[in-house]
């Protein structure tokens, strides 16, 4: 007797610690009492339920994209004999979209509650202002093993990767895409045409995703086409006949907006690119400016290997490009191309072949897209090439991350230091990062809307006598390396 007693008074003082917490006057003591909210991509998160006002809350971190709560899985727990319903449905194997607010129904004996459920994404999260290594290597979460070079963009809340890979067994080429939700697990884009090349960048202008220029030059591509590339015996020459152009609104179905050339003009993309035939450019920066989109050419390659300067920057009028002749003396190779403040903005690079007395420090500007300026002879950053700058969402701060310099010893290294500015000529160096992140050569970094850098690839070292970028797969070294930082 005692002891069922003591069992109902158990039982009594569950009721009330429940209804307790409720100021519903109509409070019969039911609802729901727990809740586990699971992403697209498996991540679990435990919501916090207040009785009183009817709300559950789930924060998952920062890095979380919107596109992997698209399709959430709940799984909820209720007092006993108490139903759960989202529009008067069961809740088992259904998905919903939780960038926005939920009302789910808790029902018992008649009665009604509705919890409004809300998905928060984080924005204080302490590790990542000093960086989080996403993930080690992306090719263990769907990138092929034999990827040689990638460039990443971030379109419509998703990762999409641009891959160039080679098998050397069979000389075949594979030009692939990627995406992914959070940067770690990866999953193939099919495609009607094969997009992109070696050296190829994406770029987002006007409600659309761009990837831009790319050689083909090793293997047989999965088209069965022969490699951009003849021999005369000694020596090889590219066989280019277009610049690519491929385009997407939706991340699935591309267009073909590549450039031809057109000789009647003095000034044609495709000549001053491409030429006779000889030269091909990898590794171009497209950017958007005062709403249009511009490229800067990027590094030239002939005979399979970096030849040299770069002096050519292009603006986007309807369905042509015109050179910027006003930047055709103060841009380099591998310079840094950024917009900060609505200005465009070129730092360091080099001119002609990477050495200790090629390698600038320079600031240039313009406030046009036309003209441009040196308003900075040097900077704390010193003399680099190869490092890449991007800003915050609101534009008016610039983070500096990788590149290439010579130390004291005037030894070739990776620059490990982040930068950041507000004008473009002053930098300083962001305290206590990871120590553990190490800093490449043309890293591609892409800002999301929580002011998250993601930064991915490069090259871990600057292969061969001139650049990472060659003919020969196995000169390469390309980091697979996925990092996160908060902007601050």
């Amino acid at each position: 007797m005692k002891k069922l007693n003591a069992l109902l008074l158990m039982a009594l003082c569950a009721v009330f610690s429940f209804t307790s917490c409720s100021d519903d006057s109509n409070d019969t003591g039911f609802g729901i009492t727990g809740i586990t909210v699971a992403t697209s991509e498996g991540a679990s998160y435990t919501g916090t339920i207040n009785q009183s006002a009817l709300t559950i809350q789930c924060i998952v971190p920062m890095t979380t994209q919107p596109s992997e709560l698209e399709a959430c899985s709940l799984t909820v727990t209720a007092t006993m004999n108490t139903s759960v319903t989202v529009n008067g449905a069961a809740i088992d194997g259904v998905t919903f979209d939780l960038n926005n607010p939920i009302v789910l129904t808790a029902t018992h004996e008649g009665s009604s509650k509705n919890y409004t459920l809300t998905v928060i994404i984080s924005d204080t999260e302490e590790d990542l202002a000093a960086g989080k290594q996403v993930s080690a290597d992306i090719r263990a979460g769907g990138i092929p093993s034999n990827v040689y070079d990638y460039s990443v963009a971030l379109y419509d809340g998703k990762f999409y990767a641009f891959t160039s890979g080679y098998t050397a067994a069979d000389s075949a080429a594979f030009y692939q895409v990627f995406t992914s939700t959070n940067g770690v697990r990866w999953t193939e884009v099919n495609t009607a045409e094969v997009i992109g090349g070696m050296g190829a960048r994406p770029v987002v202008f006007d409600n659309k995703l761009y990837v831009m220029g790319g050689i083909r030059a090793i293997g047989t591509d999965q088209a069965g086409e022969a490699p951009e590339i003849e021999s005369n015996g000694w020596s090889t020459s590219l066989t280019l006949e277009s610049f690519r152009v491929f385009t997407t609104e939706n991340g699935s179905t591309w267009t073909n907006e590549t450039i031809e050339g057109n000789s009647a003009l003095a000034d044609d993309m495709f000549k001053m690119l491409v030429g006779s035939g000889s030269f091909g450019f990898v590794c171009p920066t497209p950017f958007t400016y005062n709403n249009n989109l511009y490229m800067e050419s990027g590094s030239m390659m002939a005979f399979g290997q970096f030849q040299g300067s770069n002096s050519q920057l292009w603006v986007n009028a309807d369905t042509t490009y015109t050179m910027v002749s006003g930047a055709s003396s103060f841009l380099r190779a591998f310079c840094s191309t950024f917009v900060l403040n609505d200005e465009i903005f070129l730092l360091g690079g080099a001119r002609g072949f990477v050495g200790t007395s090629t390698l600038q420090s320079t600031v240039s500007k313009s406030s046009d897209g036309e003209t441009f300026a040196t308003v900075a002879d040097s900077t704390t950053v010193g003399p680099i090439c190869g490092a890449t700058v991007v800003t915050n969402k609101e534009g008016n701060t610039a983070y500096l991350f990788g590149g290439l310099y010579y130390n004291e010893e005037g030894a070739r290294a990776m620059n490990n230091t982040i930068y950041k500015s507000t004008d473009g000529i002053e930098w300083t160096a962001v305290e206590g990062i990871n120590s553990a992140y190490t800093g490449t050569f043309n890293p591609c970094v892409v800002v999301d809307d929580n002011n998250i850098a993601w930064v991915f690839g490069g090259f871990n070292t600057f292969s061969g006598s001139y650049t990472p970028y060659s003919l020969t797969v196995d000169d390469m070294d390309p980091s697979f390396a996925a990092w996160a930082f908060a902007l601050n």
